[in-house]
């Protein structure tokens, strides 16, 4: 089974008022803890998808990195997973992290990789306190179809996505630290007390 790691590291960070990616974590920026988790799982290759402006920021070794053309307005999470799985040729899965997730572990990547060994879906996506979390899961090549017809249609919402393919859900527990949600820095200090 041939899987790609793709770290959607584009997003604007508006709630946070800067790109959280770049906030550390016991010396590590938070975009390197994704990259990590899948490297540690021998996932190969593994892409960065992020902007022009951003770019220069990132520490270059052991990745590659696939840029989103300049735009006037947020194109959001579809458009980035789409331009790069339509840009990564020959992988049939994709595992998709987010780069502002610094409690992703390398056994939570193995767990969701042991589930699609085993799976003919379109997505492997775990559920965390009742809600799907789509920035954590694996996608399968089949869905480049889809994506582009709901990009034709300027149908950007993820969720659109995730209504319409075959989904493996997968469950975690509430007290799993995995999916902490950071929207400030007031609540990034908050947490690290």
């Amino acid at each position: 089974m041939n899987i790609a790691g793709v770290v959607l590291a584009g997003g604007r960070s508006s709630r946070y008022g800067k790109p959280k990616m770049f906030e550390t974590y016991e010396d590590k920026y938070f975009y390197q803890y994704s990259v990590e988790a899948l490297k540690q799982n021998s996932i190969s290759p593994i892409v960065i998808a992020t902007n022009e402006k951003l770019i220069q920021y990132f520490e270059q070794g052991n990745v590659e990195f696939i840029i989103e053309e300049e735009s006037d307005e947020y194109q959001g999470p579809l458009f980035a997973m789409y331009n790069a799985f339509s840009k990564i040729t020959d992988a049939e899965w994709f595992f998709v992290l987010a780069s502002d997730i610094p409690f992703v572990s390398t056994e939570f990547v193995k767990k969701m990789i042991d589930k699609a060994e085993r799976s003919h879906s379109d997505a492997i996506v775990p559920i965390y306190s009742n809600t799907l979390q789509p920035l954590f899961a694996l996608y399968h090549r089949r869905n480049l179809i889809k994506m582009e017809q709901l990009l034709t249609e300027n149908k950007r919402k993820l969720q659109l996505l995730l209504k319409e393919i075959n989904l493996l859900t997968v469950p975690f527990s509430s007290n799993e630290s995995i999916f902490t949600n950071i929207n400030s820095p007031e609540d990034w200090d908050q947490y690290k007390k």
